[in-house]
């Protein structure tokens, strides 16, 4: 009798344990779920060191003792033995060396048309000017105006969406550890922070009803423990915090579905979107998502996904050794940059970027690089975050660090850092777009680089000016005068004086007409013929009203 109830007082300890570790870990009760094997492996591991504790010192000494009254010890470390066995094969069956060729194709990357898909920039008014670091420097500052501001902490995520028609970059807060939560628990989080990406203006945005349920929360307002209360078997993802178009808060959290082996090659089909401030949940599946829904797949699991696609192309093995047609996203080479020389690292080479496509969708860009080689870029990569699409687009040219070295190269005097490069369209050209911060963090110049040629960089202080410097660089003659919505004119006549040079790679022909001292300058874009232009041939040229140095530019030249 004793013995009985000595095991049972085991058995209870261990349910008491195992009930706590479940309260704090919150495993998903899914068979597919490595982290439900694992909580049951430490549950029994600690079941069986309680029942050998007992019966050793206890149960023994109440009657006759044989080995084999061992009994729970033993069932114990045989649940134990099979919970190991169980993550060991579930390990192997989901391992990269055995199932390469179905991790290559747990997404389909399409090639596409830069031209089609990436914004072509006809002027400013559409360009992000403020990345996650900016928006974090002026986004934080609004906080210090709320009341009890010491209690939160503004989250440095800063996602980019599209909010009634304009861009902004959104941070939800979070609270400043367990005692602040008591204190707040009732009232909520009072807002988010929202930072215009075009004007850096910077706004708190105070909630009539607070945000109850956060990742920061405690107890039964905590997000995760809240999904698994209501999603007991689901795998969750990460969570991400938006807004619709009336400013109401939501968390938009991935479900996670392992699809190779036991454990691996988890996919993202459905998302669960939960009021912040009711807690109210609902599934969705990526098809059905609503409009205002700008994040739902994770970056970093767009990215793994993306690698799996690109390096698993010709097997495993070929990944490891030879790596033939391997390509690895500027995403894998996360890591710190030099920029003074001294040997420190300075500035963070994040390995991604944010930019909008033709049809107004946020996606994150980063460069494609061969694995033999990370010194140039063979095309890139848009992953669109709301339906997980991944496309592909090739253009040869200068990978992303060399690019933030030529524009700081313009400005090393003044010692400022670029920005890692986002993708842009301008008049056709695949072009690098970065800022320029001082020490401080203070964005002070905006630079543009040619991504075929990363010699053509500019900078200035404001990206109008840079716009306008880059289309000279790079020839696209419709839009490098300024202003570009000058007069057009017309004029006849035989040439007095003709010149020749060479700039960036293009030939011009430098012209007087008879009876003028003007000077003209024509692209050989505008007509290959101009190869047989002398002194004396009779012209009718179109060109700019306003001159640039002296020189009237041709746009269109006829003889």
């Amino acid at each position: 009798m004793k013995k009985t109830i000595w095991r049972l007082v085991g058995l209870a300890a261990t349910v008491g344990i195992g009930a706590g570790i479940n309260y704090l870990a919150l495993p998903a009760w899914n068979l597919q779920s490595a982290g439900l094997w694992c909580f049951l492996f430490f549950v029994f591991l600690i079941g069986a060191g309680i029942q050998w504790f007992i019966e050793y010192l206890f149960v023994r000494d109440c009657y006759d003792y044989k080995a084999k009254d061992f009994v729970s010890t033993i069932i114990g470390g045989s649940l134990t033995a099979v919970m190991l066995i169980v993550l060991i094969v579930g390990g192997l069956t989901s391992a990269k060396m055995f199932n390469a060729n179905k991790y290559q194709k747990m997404v389909e990357i399409t090639d596409a048309n830069f031209e089609e898909d990436v914004n072509r920039i006809e002027n400013t008014s559409n360009i992000s000017i403020v990345d996650m670091e900016t928006a974090q420097s002026v986004g934080d500052r609004t906080v210090g105006s709320i009341k009890n501001a010491t209690w939160y902490e503004v989250d440095n995520e800063y996602n980019l969406i599209k909010y009634q028609g304009e861009q902004y970059r959104i941070s939800s807060l979070s609270y400043g550890g367990l005692f602040k939560f008591n204190r707040a628990r009732y009232d909520g989080i009072p807002g988010y922070v929202l930072v215009n990406t075009s004007t850096q203006e910077a706004k708190f945005v105070e909630l009539e009803d607070g945000i109850k349920y956060s990742p920061s929360a405690y107890w039964s307002f905590d997000l995760t423990r809240h999904l698994r209360n209501q999603y007991s078997s689901y795998l969750f993802g990460t969570s991400f915090f938006e807004i619709d178009e009336e400013g109401n808060p939501y968390w938009i959290t991935a479900v996670k579905t392992p699809t190779i082996g036991l454990f691996g090659g988890k996919t993202e089909e459905s998302f669960i979107i939960t009021n912040a401030c009711t807690g109210e949940s609902e599934e969705y599946k990526t098809e059905d998502l609503p409009e205002w829904v700008d994040h739902a797949f994770d970056l970093d699991y767009l990215m793994t996904v993306a690698s799996y696609n690109l390096k698993y192309k010709n097997g495993y093995w070929n990944s490891k050794f030879s790596k033939t047609g391997v390509l690895n996203t500027s995403y894998s080479y996360q890591s710190g940059r030099d920029t003074d020389g001294d040997g420190d690292t300075d500035v963070r080479f994040e390995g991604y970027n944010t930019t909008i496509t033709s049809n107004g969708d946020i996606v994150f860009y980063t460069g494609l690089t061969p694995a033999s080689t990370a010194e140039s870029n063979v095309g890139f990569i848009l992953a669109n975050p709301r339906t997980g699409v991944i496309t592909r687009y090739t253009c040869s040219g200068a990978e992303e660090s060399s690019a933030a070295a030529s524009a700081e190269s313009l400005v090393q005097d003044l010692k400022y850092v670029a920005t890692f490069p986002t993708i842009m369209n301008v008049d056709g050209h695949e072009t690098y777009f970065m800022l320029l911060k001082d020490k401080a963090g203070l964005v002070q110049r905006f630079a543009l680089c040619n991504v075929e040629n990363y010699t053509k960089v500019v900078q200035a202080d404001t990206l109008e000016e840079a716009l306008r410097l880059y289309r000279v660089k790079i020839g696209t003659t419709e839009y490098a005068d300024k202003p570009q919505t000058e007069e057009t004119l017309k004029k006849e006549g035989n040439i007095q004086n003709l010149y020749q040079a060479q700039l960036d790679g293009c030939t011009y022909y430098y012209f007087t007409l008879e009876g003028s001292t003007d000077l003209y300058m024509s692209s050989i874009k505008n007509s290959n013929k101009q190869v047989m232009l002398k002194v004396g041939t009779k012209v009718t040229i179109e060109y700019s009203k306003t001159s640039e140095e002296g020189v009237y530019k041709v746009s269109k030249i006829q003889f």
